[in-house]
């Protein structure tokens, strides 16, 4: 009876293979190690490139106006009127806020005091259950604790100072990129291949066309959203015979609003706190009023507006949205909309590419 032995195969594997797999890995680990500690820089420059993006139309309609046509100065139009904006907003929405905020934090005491002594349902309910001293507590650590409001805000300066750094980091970066960003393009078409260079040129205007239009329509989303509220806040601080700065509140909204799907939560807490340091009526009627209105916007305005802008369908836009947040929060929700469209493109152009080439 015959045995047949399998076959064997075996595989050699020189140093030099060896050496370069090892080298390989090496250099892999180095590089992530890198972008590790460079992440935070990164993600700055990440920020500048896209600001750049969506300010460059801006800055090449002013370039056309201005008879010597410089970059240079179109873009610094550009800053002066943007920081303008911002400086004019944070003035008329930070000092009222503090105050507001100041106010109630002294007259919480008081108020607590009175509503103990008052002939009123939670006055009766306090004497019939014998809880005097419970309330004075309440108000004496209340008071203790707030006193020095202030400090928190001076231990948190080295804070502010890096986000100030940051700050004005991205803005050079920013500045810079607008400045020379027709140049490196100009570099980077003179070394494709000419059989190539029309056919990505194209690609890459359309994916410019996409942030470009992303930006605007996030613009168009914050400004109804702040519209909305400036109404909302008008006619119920009238309801409620109630002072607050409506514009700065809805301007909070505006600001806020474009960060997609999830900004306009964070101007509207920022908003009912602030209403809440005034009257609660008004701050759980805007609380209302909210929960309602973003419904409305992140199921129908911002994914009909986005896809509209973007040739994505709204359950793209949502989806892209709520990824982008999951996996690098602000940021990422910032940037997922416009990413996913640029990734859209870059399929089409693939798969039109391979159309092409099946055809011929």
């Amino acid at each position: 009876m015959a045995i047949k032995h399998k076959d064997r195969v075996s595989i050699t594997i020189d140093v030099a293979t060896i050496l370069k797999i090892l080298g390989i890995v090496i250099l892999a680990y180095i590089g992530l190690s890198v972008i590790k500690r460079a992440a935070p820089i990164l993600i700055l420059i990440f920020i500048a490139f896209f600001l750049a993006l969506a300010l460059n139309p801006a800055v090449s309609y002013i370039a056309k106006k201005l008879k010597s046509q410089s970059r240079i100065r179109a873009t610094g139009i550009a800053y002066i009127a943007v920081l303008t904006i911002l400086i004019t907003f944070f003035f008329l929405v930070i000092p009222p806020l503090m105050k507001q905020t100041a106010d109630f934090v002294k007259e919480v005491p008081g108020s607590i005091q009175n509503a103990k002594n008052e002939d009123s349902s939670l006055g009766n309910f306090v004497k019939n259950y014998k809880l005097e001293k419970q309330v004075d507590q309440i108000s004496s650590d209340f008071s203790k604790r707030f006193e020095n409001v202030g400090e928190p805000a001076l231990s948190a300066a080295s804070t502010l100072v890096v986000i100030l750094a940051s700050t004005v980091a991205v803005l050079v970066l920013t500045f810079m990129m607008l400045v020379e960003g027709p140049r490196w393009l100009d570099r980077l078409w003179a070394i494709q291949p000419k059989e190539k260079r029309q056919q990505r040129k194209e690609t890459a205007g359309r994916m410019y066309k996409v942030v470009t239009n992303y930006v605007n329509a996030q613009f168009l989303i914050a400004f109804i959203g702040a519209n909305f509220a400036l109404v909302a806040l008008f006619i119920l601080s009238n309801i409620f015979n109630v002072s607050v700065n409506v514009i700065a509140l809805a301007g909070i909204v505006g600001l806020f609003s474009l960060l997609p799907m999830i900004g306009a939560t964070i101007g509207a807490v920022i908003v009912v706190i602030a209403t809440l340091l005034v009257s609660v009526p008004l701050a759980i009627s805007m609380g209302v009023y909210f929960i309602i209105y973003q419904q409305i916007e992140n199921s129908t305005i911002q994914p009909y507006i986005q896809a509209k802008n973007n040739n994505l369908t709204p359950l793209m836009v949502f989806s892209a949205a709520l990824i982008g947040a999951s996996v690098a929060g602000l940021l990422g929700a910032l940037v997922a909309i416009p990413t996913i469209g640029c990734i859209k493109i870059l399929i089409e152009d693939h798969y039109h590419k391979r159309v092409e080439l099946a055809d011929k």
